[in-house]
């Protein structure tokens, strides 16, 4: 289970904001700018538009509460460096092909961490439908 807390981050931290229902990622990278996939409200707009962004923390927070993750041992051990979390989050920015179920902000922050593109958010989603389903 994912741990989150409202502390300061630092460079390489993989920050939350909510926004509605939903949590929008992204990874803090040093001097208040974080890289996200696209802005906070991005969900709402054409996915052809939507690019990795540098950006000023407000932009990301958008007016609300800054979340960091938190990781347990296990995590640790298979997590990047926090150097290396920042310099793979850098070397995203501009691209594109944001996919609301499968590229997302969150899976680009995962794969900045771990080196794996996943979501906690669509796995829930997925869930829901199975269950719907009788699967």
């Amino acid at each position: 289970m994912e741990q989150w807390e409202m502390i300061e981050p630092y460079p390489g931290a993989h920050i939350r904001v909510q926004i509605d229902n939903l949590y929008h990622h992204g990874i803090f990278v040093g001097d208040n700018k974080v890289v996200q996939f696209g802005l906070p409200m991005s969900v709402y707009q054409d996915p052809a538009t939507i690019k990795v962004l540098l950006s000023p923390i407000e932009d990301f927070l958008n007016g609300g509460f800054l979340e960091v993750r938190v990781y347990d041992k296990k995590e640790k051990k298979l997590k990047n460096k926090d150097s290396e979390i920042v310099k793979i989050a850098l070397s995203k920015v501009g691209e594109g092909d944001y996919s609301l179920l499968y590229n997302n902000c969150e899976h680009l922050a995962n794969y900045c961490v771990f080196g794996k593109k996943t979501s906690s958010q669509v796995d829930k989603v997925h869930d829901e439908i199975r269950k719907m389903l009788g699967l």
